[in-house]
């Protein structure tokens, strides 16, 4: 073992009275292991948090939207086709979608203004599993629910079929599958009173709730038939839009640009069709909270720097404080290089330990998020809190230093309560008091690792520990061996 070795690690190891570890390396050790940890968290659970709202987006969406310049466009069968034969592409849907308003039945004013999405059953099913959604269900006009409200309305009122509404919208005007809702579509000239305007109403029973998970659909769509749909728009053998769903999501922009070039509308300047992905339909989405991404890892990022700073300043003491050993070692022969490593081995020493166990905490972390029930169970933390009673145990037994025995009852006390009342499953309904899986689209926190950062992060952190080091090493170089054994 070279000199430059032996004496870093002794130097980290004792201070005055040999104490068991010192106090000081332990908080700088400690900086940036928690640093570490923090950062491989937090971007851990923003990474895992972009990828369960993916998933949850991309579970009951179309992958690309596809529609003519002129709105609605007849012959849709064969576009479907020519969409179905691409490479990449696993089906298409015919799609209407128009915002309607709701007035339910005995209400005398529209409630909410929704849009409603007429749909092929089978061929939505293939592109977003929307049968999978909604329980108890099976056709929109052959339901029990439509049968009991002819009975119940018989004579005064028809009924067009049956609509599937989302959970969340049927909530809040208050209706249940078997209630009965008007939808106005448009405006259409009055017969009885020429040059006024009548409202077109129709007559829907709810016969299902669509219940996706995702809030922003769940509280803003509902489904139709597709027949029924042209019918109501008076729009007969056209539809406004069609659904593509593909092998890979992420294939959309390359599929979205063959789409361009195989399909055509009719002649005219809106033959080429107008093609949206889910990427640019959720842009803004997902632009955002990458910048917020980015700005979470600087300030937790910052950790780590305030660490480094913590490393530079130990090492400055140590230096004042080893004056004399290093005059010492000068006068023995040992060179400005050797001394300089001594001071940077300290610096890389508690790098790579913070580093290591900075890690290993946050990807256990992470782990237990990911795959257990909860955080921590909360007999960790009673264990925690036994430890500077093992410490004194130890002290008696063979009589080892206690000088940071204080240091670590305190911390072990500290961490030991904070797993106690942390050691809960989190969940995004329990945050604050409040139900915030709305607003989030999710009810539990997902994580997902990204190892390739993981490295990144240990590097950088290594590095700037072995930077902070560098200061304090010139300095301990450059000391006069004269002067620091003048008093000596």
């Amino acid at each position: 073992m070279k000199y430059e070795w032996f004496i870093a690690s002794r130097y980290l190891k004792s201070r005055r009275k040999q104490a068991f570890i010192s106090i000081i390396s332990i908080i700088s050790v400690g900086g940036v292991t928690l640093g570490i940890a923090a950062v491989i968290i937090v971007v851990s659970a923003l990474e895992g948090f972009s990828n369960g709202l993916k998933e949850k987006f991309l579970a009951n969406e179309a992958h690309i939207i596809v529609r003519s310049a002129y709105n609605y466009f007849p012959n849709y069968h064969g576009k479907i086709e020519q969409i179905e034969r691409i490479e990449g592409v696993v089906a298409a849907s015919p799609l209407i979608l128009s915002q309607l308003a709701l007035q339910p039945q005995g209400s005398e004013s529209i409630e909410a203004t929704i849009y409603i999405k007429g749909i092929d059953l089978q061929a939505e099913d293939q592109v977003t599993g929307f049968s999978n959604f909604v329980r108890n269900f099976t056709e929109f006009n052959q339901s029990p629910f439509i049968d009991e409200a002819h009975r119940r309305i018989a004579g005064s009122e028809t009924i067009t079929g049956g609509i599937v509404l989302g959970y969340h919208i049927a909530r809040k005007i208050g209706v249940v599958p078997g209630d009965v809702l008007r939808l106005i579509s448009k405006m259409v000239p009055n017969p009885a009173n020429p040059g006024s305007f009548m409202p077109l109403m129709r007559n829907f029973v709810v016969v299902g709730l669509y219940q996706s998970g995702l809030y922003i659909h769940d509280n803003a769509f509902g489904f139709i038939d597709l027949r029924t749909a042209q019918k109501l728009y008076q729009k007969p053998d056209e539809i406004n839009l069609i659904e593509v769903r593909l092998v890979d999501a992420d294939m959309a922009p390359t599929v979205s640009n063959k789409i361009k070039q195989e399909v055509r509308f009719d002649p005219g300047l809106g033959a080429i069709p107008i093609t949206m992905t889910w990427m640019e339909s959720r842009a803004d989405f997902f632009d955002a909270f990458e910048l917020e991404k980015i700005v979470t890892m600087i300030v937790v990022a910052l950790i780590i720097l305030v660490a480094v700073f913590n490393i530079a300043s130990t090492l400055i003491m140590m230096v004042m404080e080893k004056t004399q050993d290093i005059g010492i070692l000068r006068a023995m022969g040992a060179s400005k290089q050797g001394i300089r490593n001594i001071f940077i081995l300290q610096g890389g020493i508690i790098g790579v330990l913070g580093s290591i166990l900075g890690t290993a905490l946050g990807v256990y972390v992470c782990w237990r998020l990911e795959f257990q029930v909860g955080l921590f169970p909360r007999w960790y933390g009673l264990l925690i809190l036994l430890v500077p009673v093992i410490l004194q145990v130890c002290q008696r037994v063979w009589s080892l230093p206690i000088n940071a025995t204080g240091f670590l009852l305190i911390w072990c006390i500290a961490a030991g309560l904070a797993l106690y009342f942390v050691a809960q499953p989190i969940y995004l309904d329990n945050i604050l008091g409040k139900n915030l899986s709305g607003v989030y689209q999710l009810n539990r926190l997902p994580v997902k690792i990204s190892w390739g950062f993981v490295v990144l992060m240990n590097l950088l952190s290594m590095a700037t520990c072995w930077l902070a080091a560098l200061y304090p090493a010139r300095k301990a170089s450059h000391l006069n061996p004269v002067e620091a054994l003048r008093h000596e």
